[in-house]
Formats: structure tokens, sequence, C-alpha cells
């Protein structure tokens, strides 16, 4: 079993930033990620809102830190799962779908994962017009049309805040009413360039390099719809 002074879980920008600090603190520092480098981070096109790029790649960005992480001196190990910790006596253990690792401190930086609606087309475009942060990826889409899935507090601000940006935004929920808080919903449903499509599912999202169009299914008419196009826009959830 390898014996480490830091185990760090998960390799998103969180994750390299305390395997910097590890690393140059005179640790020795184990990164261990259960897919690649990067995190989130890699999913984004452009990235303009980090501090000394006014633009850059997401991937690239990712790569950077990755790069300077480990010549810092931590080792990452790729496509490894943690999959439980024993952290009741001083020195902790990390056990793995492929070995154990004894450490004097675990830092967990697992980040989170988007919640997938889970249709066809969903993974395939996934950063070619399907995205999970209106704020992050809402400028790119400005003066286009967006289309927005759900009807908690979340699609309501995030359709709200692209109603300022976009020049159309649809809104598909499954429900026949938004669980969003009514002062979101009051707000909604005043904007001229706001759709919505109540008792709807989104059933595929179709494209060739980007989004072009989503097929909607209406719950209550119990037929599918077909046609409407992102225009090689955005979709977000």
């Amino acid at each position: 079993m390898e014996s480490w002074e830091l185990v760090i879980i998960g390799a998103g920008a969180a994750g390299l930033a305390a395997g910097i600090y590890g690393a140059r603190s005179g640790l020795k520092t184990l990164i261990i990620e259960e897919k690649m480098a990067g995190g989130t981070t890699t999913d984004a096109p452009v990235v303009e809102n980090y501090p000394g790029f006014s633009q850059i790649g997401g991937s690239e960005l990712a790569e950077k830190m990755t790069l300077q992480c480990r010549k810092a001196g931590a080792i990452i190990r790729e496509i490894e799962t943690v999959t439980a910790l024993e952290l009741i006596d001083k020195r902790k253990i990390v056990k793995t779908n492929r070995t154990y690792y004894e450490a004097n401190a675990i830092v967990i930086a697992t980040g989170s994962h988007y919640r997938e609606i889970g249709v066809k087309g969903e993974k395939e475009f996934r950063g070619r017009g399907v995205s999970y942060c209106g704020v992050c990826d809402g400028p790119f889409f400005k003066g286009k049309r967006v289309l927005v899935v759900g009807g908690g507090n979340s699609a309501a601000t995030t359709a709200l805040y692209l109603s300022d940006i976009a020049a159309q935004v649809m809104v598909i929920h499954r429900r026949a009413s938004f669980r969003a808080e009514n002062v979101l919903v009051k707000d909604i449903v005043t904007k001229k360039n706001v759709q919505i499509f109540l008792n709807t599912e989104i059933v595929e999202i179709k494209g060739d390099k980007l989004v072009t169009t989503v097929s909607l299914y209406d719950n209550k008419a119990q037929k599918t719809k077909e046609g409407y196009s992102s225009n090689g826009h955005a979709i977000q959830f």
C-alpha cells in the first residue's frame, strides 16, 4: 500500500489548486481523478471570466492548470475511482477501484455533477449547444434563440437572465405549473420574448456540428411536436 502525506480526491480546478499548494509546501501529494484532469472546465468552449485570461478555451485552461500542478510536483492519477474512505485512525485509508492508499491528510474536491435529463442527443451535443450554466454561457448566445428546461427556481432565474440576452427564450416544463417562487413566475410571464410550454418534455436533441432542432412531447395532447429549432444555438438545463 502506497503512503502519501496528502491525497486529494478530484482533479477539477479546486483539486488542482489544492495539489499545487500541497506540493509547493513540500508534501508528497497524490491527486486521484475518476475521469480526466480538468473537471467541468473542459466542457466550456470558451472561458471569459477567469482572472488572467480575457478569453481562453476551457480545455486549454484545464490543460494549463494540470501542467502547472504536475510541475509543482503533485502526482495525478486519472481514470481511477475512489470507492471508500477509512478515516478513523490517524493514518487515513483511501480505497480505489485499483488499490489502497495511506495518507496523513485527505482533501475531498469532488466538485459537482450536472443534473442530466437523459434524452437522446444530450451527451452528444454537450458543449456544442447543450449547456448547464446559463450565467456562464449566456453571453455566447446573445441575440439568439435558446431553450430552458425546468420549472424550479434555477430554471426560472436562468430564463429571466437569458431573456435580457437572447432574442427568444422558450421554457419547457413537464408539469402543469411551475415549482418556482411566484415572484419569479410573474416576472417570466411579463417577458415578451419568453414563450412557455407546460406539460411538455424534450424527446430528442438533434443537430450536426451544433444543436439545430429539438423534438418535444406534449403530455396533455399526447403527441410529439417537431421543428422547434434552436438555430444552432443553445439548450440550457
